[in-house]
């Protein structure tokens, strides 16, 4: 059942095999063997294509809560070693898993090796419960009340631009400058982040870009210390960057705090893993002592400014 599982996950034999140390003909026998003890056939199969047929998605809806209930109760003996061990499956965006969380795993993974870390790539959204999801770096708060969502820290946004950049085109003074400028947005599963708001004499408005270039967070970084536009991107992508004079902030008195944080979101179960709680804690220190976060210029709603690194809220 975890094969079954694990290859409707990740979409392929190939993936189901890296997952638990098999050949993909090893992990296309198990699923056989399966399909033949139940009668059924549980995917439909293409040289192309690997899809799950009515039985199959019956069995996978089921079959989630089953193996996370085991998850679960082997969670919970585990813990009682007092050493986390295990696999856990971590979801953030890859700028995010770049910049921090890697650097971060240096000290953690020497500290508790016997935890396996799987990162999966969460720019755009993630289905945190569909693909078993222990825990997610979010910068906004999913809309589902079924998780435990934990604010680790505020992350506003930062409009930037290379020195060069502006040394050839100039420095806009007021957001409503920007239609002048040539513009950098980000793009992550079919949605473009183009309307950045601001904040002037004491109103908020929002800007539409029309952007020369999008893509990834990542992407969108390199394209402005190449000098190609001006870019609104995360701050912990960019402080470095902006503390070396790479990249220059801009429109500083207009900058609002939109509610933009950084969230550790996990299911709300009934046991909380010991492999997710070091991992969360060990991460809020981190970010804490790395990331040096400025206030903002203006506020939209005083109580979402206040950072709450030990609550957890539904």
């Amino acid at each position: 059942m975890s094969v079954f599982a694990e290859v409707v996950l990740t979409g392929s034999f190939v993936g189901a095999a890296r997952r638990f140390g098999l050949t993909a003909s090893g992990v296309s026998r198990k699923i056989s063997r399966f399909e033949e003890r139940l009668g059924v056939r549980l995917f439909n199969r293409t040289t192309r294509a690997l899809s799950l047929t009515e039985a199959g998605e019956a069995l996978f809806e089921r079959c989630e809560g089953i193996l996370q209930s085991i998850d679960d109760a082997e969670s919970a003996v585990r813990d009682l070693s007092g050493n986390p061990r295990g696999i856990l499956r971590v979801a953030a965006s890859d700028a995010f898993s770049m910049h921090v969380i890697v650097p971060f795993l240096k000290t953690f993974s020497q500290n508790f090796p016997d935890l396996s870390i799987t990162l999966m790539q969460a720019d755009g959204g993630i289905n945190l419960l569909g693909e078993r999801i222990d825990v997610a770096i979010l910068f906004a708060k999913p809309d589902e009340n079924s998780f435990i969502i934990r604010k680790l820290i505020d992350d506003p946004w930062v409009v930037c631009a290379s020195p060069d950049y502006l040394e050839q085109h100039g420095t806009p003074a007021l957001p409503s400058e920007l239609s002048e400028h040539r513009c950098l947005t980000i793009h992550a599963r079919g949605t473009t982040n183009d309307q950045w708001k601001f904040g002037t004499d004491g109103k908020i408005e929002t800007i539409f870009i029309e952007s020369n270039f999008s893509g990834i967070g990542l992407t969108v970084k390199k394209a402005a210390l190449q000098g190609m536009g001006v870019a609104r991107l995360a701050h912990f992508l960019v402080s470095d960057d902006l503390a070396a004079g790479r990249l220059k902030p801009l429109l500083m008195n207009n900058v609002i705090q939109d509610d933009r944080a950084i969230f550790a979101v996990y299911p709300n179960r009934q046991h909380l893993p010991s492999k997710s709680r070091v991992f969360i804690d060990g991460l809020s220190n981190y970010i804490e002592k790395t990331l040096i976060v400025p206030a903002p210029t203006m506020k939209t709603d005083d109580t979402k400014l206040c950072p709450q690194p030990d609550s957890a809220t539904k």
